[in-house]
């Protein structure tokens, strides 16, 4: 499949004529009016101090070590957070779409962590996808659970058809052709004048049509587009781009900030650390270094043109998996690998090397923030959900 050029052209005067969903005027209006422009996070207030929760054109890259729960994060925050709070909220007004290209794990397994993440919200069971699947003799499930599992059933056709995920579509070109697609039935493309384009000569290539390109406006402007890839390493060659960097840099620099900048989408891309950071470094002492373990811009490797592109960078890190028994100002002895910190690497319109603390439910997909390290009551309460947890796993 041949790369398509989205090279950036000069800068045209906006037509008056056309309103842009971004315009200053709708945003102080929908401020008056008590509308949030964005859709807030589930239960992360520290969090939303410093990300002001999910936007409209931002480009978001979550990235952490191997095996470390990147992409429940991503699916708690930009998936399953936002689903919940649109379709709880109809007052707002909000339309979302969500796009999942689902490049690990397939669409099969995303659900059944999707059900157990419902299990657990809706009956506190924490029920794991091997359970679910009822591999091995211990995993067999009761008949009071399999009814509610065909309850959970229920809520995800529901779902599934708000959230595409696409696990089938691999290669930079093939998954923006995917968006795009999807992004001309819910809105227009328009030249400098105000004329709108034709979207049939656009898919096709045909005509100069594709250069007329000045602005996309959508249908309905509170319309959110969420496009997820995870994780970015594992997208496909094609033509001219047969080297996983060039792959990267392509679907980072060219598409993504096209399907950002033109096409108000908001865009998340998960991306592993490099190698070395699973690596233990020690001083001259015999000390590990810490700081050295834990996900960094720097620790991107050769692929660094998405911390470049981004708005936010996200990063996940596990201490247990280092044998560290303190991490700020937490007993990592006892909360052993249910406890996450979350840091938030940069932040181009504010506060950054911020962490943020999490309790980590792996079995039911569940994120939430700890109390405070001096909370010691509070603790105790998540040290004891901790012991029921495992007891019953």
């Amino acid at each position: 499949m041949v790369a398509v050029s989205l090279k950036k052209k000069k800068k045209k005067k906006e037509s008056n004529h056309i309103p842009d969903y971004r315009d200053e005027r709708n945003t102080k209006k929908n401020r008056e009016e008590g509308y949030f422009n964005c859709i807030p996070f589930d239960e992360m207030e520290r969090l939303e101090k410093y990300i002001p929760r999910i936007e409209q054109s931002t480009y978001y890259l979550v990235t952490a070590n191997s095996g470390i729960g990147k992409s429940k994060l991503v699916r708690n925050l930009f998936i399953q957070s936002p689903y919940e709070y649109v379709k709880n909220h109809p007052e707002d007004d909000i339309k979302l779409d969500i796009i999942y290209f689902s490049l690990e794990e397939s669409k099969e397994k995303v659900i059944l962590s999707l059900i157990s993440k419902y299990l657990y919200y809706r009956h506190r069971l924490s029920i794991g996808i091997k359970k679910l699947q009822s591999i091995g003799r211990h995993n067999t499930i009761s008949p009071d659970i399999l009814e509610k599992i065909k309850e959970a059933k229920d809520y995800v056709n529901e779902f599934l058809e708000k959230v595409q995920i696409v696990d089938y579509v691999r290669n930079p070109t093939g998954m923006y052709k995917y968006v795009r697609n999807f992004m001309m039935s819910i809105g227009d493309y328009y030249d400098k004048d105000g004329n709108r384009l034709n979207k049939d000569l656009i898919v096709r290539g045909a005509g100069d049509e594709y250069t007329k390109i000045d602005k996309f406006i959508k249908n309905h402007p509170k319309h959110y587009v969420i496009v997820i890839t995870d994780h970015v390493k594992l997208m496909s060659f094609e033509k001219d781009l047969n080297t996983t960097k060039a792959v990267i840099d392509k679907w980072s620099s060219d598409y993504c900030l096209h399907l950002r900048d033109k096409l108000g989408v908001t865009i998340v891309n998960v991306q592993q650390q490099a190698a070395d950071k699973e690596k233990m470094q020690f001083t001259s002492t015999g000390k590990s270094i810490e700081e050295k373990l834990e996900p960094s811009l720097d620790g991107l490797g050769e692929h660094k043109l998405t911390q470049q592109d981004c708005n936010i960078a996200i990063g996940l890190f596990a201490p247990a998996r280092y044998d560290i028994q303190e991490h700020n100002g937490y007993n990592i002895l006892e909360l052993r690998d249910f406890y996450r910190s979350l840091s938030i690497l940069k932040n181009r319109d504010g506060d950054s090397n911020i962490h943020v603390p999490l309790f980590f439910n792996g079995a039911a997909d569940v994120f939430r923030e700890l109390p405070r390290a001096e909370d010691y009551e509070s603790l105790q309460q998540v040290k004891n959900a901790i012991l029921r947890i495992e007891t019953n796993s």
